[in-house]
């Protein structure tokens, strides 16, 4: 009784986080994509007031996609609780390590993580047999609401993983640091079958408050696909007016 309260309750957070009272749509976010040749949504969750700055609302809610490398999230947590994953590597990166979350993966066996993803009621879909690909098969996909709800959970470390382990999580995406802000995330991409689909997964922190973001995208051009949907996410911060320590 209690886990099926605590699933519905991950649900409601997930899907119902924006309504049509505490959503701004603006615009000059649809011609920054443009310009960088590419199309898709992008949210940005000010967790002070619940405001959302959303472009694509009807693709951040109802448009699911495979998660890609942003999946490495869940192994890691996993890896962390069991000792898998070293608490005391400084050198962890989610952004950086796609070989090593690959190996969590197969040491954590498939039918653990189909118990975690369930728990957390991750996505829709089930992991396919494949233990080297289901997270971009498109076997088992999520939309943007669901991961942006995901990272704020991770951020205040509200999910069943040790507290510790969400801590360090996030200290294994933090990317930039400095005196203006701290800019944390994780990138999934896929050049495949011309999809050009990346994911940009994460908040930034300016005067100790947080603003969560994603970024979903496909775009006209492969090439250096992780690159450009950085500076398309640093681009629509700037124009928002962040990673100047003003916010």
């Amino acid at each position: 009784m209690i886990q099926n309260i605590f699933k519905a309750a991950i649900f409601i957070v997930l899907v119902y986080a924006c309504n049509p009272n505490n959503v701004k749509s603006d615009t000059a976010i649809a011609q920054l994509m443009d310009s960088a040749g590419m199309q898709g949504s992008f949210a940005l969750l000010e967790n002070g007031t619940e405001q959302f700055t959303i472009q694509n609302l009807s693709k951040y809610k109802d448009s699911a996609a495979a998660p890609l490398n942003t999946f490495f999230i869940i192994p890691a947590l996993i890896g962390l609780d069991k000792g898998i994953v070293n608490h005391h590597d400084t050198l962890l990166n989610l952004n950086d390590s796609a070989a090593l979350y690959k190996a969590v993966i197969a040491k954590i066996g498939r039918q653990q993580i189909l118990k975690v993803l369930d728990s957390l009621h991750y996505g829709k879909g089930i992991a396919s047999a494949d233990s080297t690909h289901f997270w971009e098969d498109g076997s088992l996909i999520i939309t943007p609401d669901e991961q942006l709800g995901l990272i704020k959970r991770i951020y205040f470390k509200e999910l069943f993983f040790q507290k510790k382990s969400q801590e360090k999580l996030k200290k294994m995406i933090l990317m930039e640091d400095n005196s203006n802000y701290r800019l944390s995330y994780i990138t999934g991409t896929d050049t495949t079958a011309n999809k050009n689909a990346a994911w940009v997964l994460g908040y930034v922190e300016e005067n100790q408050h947080p603003y969560f973001f994603v970024l979903n995208t496909n775009a006209n051009n492969a090439a250096n696909l992780t690159d450009n949907n950085i500076k398309l996410l640093k681009k629509i911060l700037l124009q928002q007016g962040f990673l100047k320590g003003t916010r």
